[in-house]
């Protein structure tokens, strides 16, 4: 009879366990899965972003092209971008160049500031620019994460099974602003 007891005992033991095993399993495949899941929506979020920011570059170059006949290589490089995937970023550094040569030819002509569509324009550019560096910020924090995350047990081994592998980081430029969090009262 104690022998019986013994096993039995020992069998409840054992059936916690792979329990909790399952349970805990489950728990961090659910959390890997769900950072997973926040990185491809921010990804398809950036892209997004970035195709608005080309949009808006090439609708200031044909602005500045038909008020002040201008043009630039820069100009000519943002018409044949092609922005699909993360890696499009890797031309962001064309899109702010040709930005950058647009805000010359709106300083260099005292008729720009009367053109309202181009003032729309870079307004619009620049909420789009803080868009896309609150983007990239958060995209690269959950990486960051995500890769030391599947660098762990029991992550790596999930990893493996679903195949999921280190993502890369988003290079650019971010805020140089200094912000005040004191309160002013």
């Amino acid at each position: 009879m104690k022998t019986l007891n013994i096993i039995a005992l020992i069998l409840v033991i054992l059936i916690v366990i792979v329990t909790l095993m399952i349970i805990l399993f489950k728990y961090f495949i659910e959390k890997l899965n769900n950072i997973n899941n926040l990185l491809v929506d921010t990804e398809k979020e950036c892209i997004d972003e970035l195709k608005r920011k080309n949009e808006i570059i090439e609708k200031m170059i044909k602005v500045s092209n038909s008020k002040f006949k201008c043009e630039s290589t820069a100009f000519d490089e943002v018409k044949d971008l092609e922005i699909d995937c993360l890696d499009s970023f890797k031309d962001e550094k064309k899109l702010n160049k040709c930005y950058e040569e647009i805000l010359h030819v709106v300083e260099d002509n005292p008729k720009s500031k009367d053109i309202k569509t181009l003032k729309d324009y870079i307004k619009k550019y620049d909420n789009n620019e803080l868009k896309i560096i609150s983007l990239r910020t958060f995209y690269n924090k959950y990486t960051l994460e995500y890769n030391n995350m599947i660098k762990k047990v029991p992550y790596n081994i999930i990893s493996k099974f679903k195949k999921l592998k280190i993502k890369n980081i988003i290079e650019g430029k971010e805020l140089d602003i200094n912000f005040n969090n004191d309160l002013e009262v």
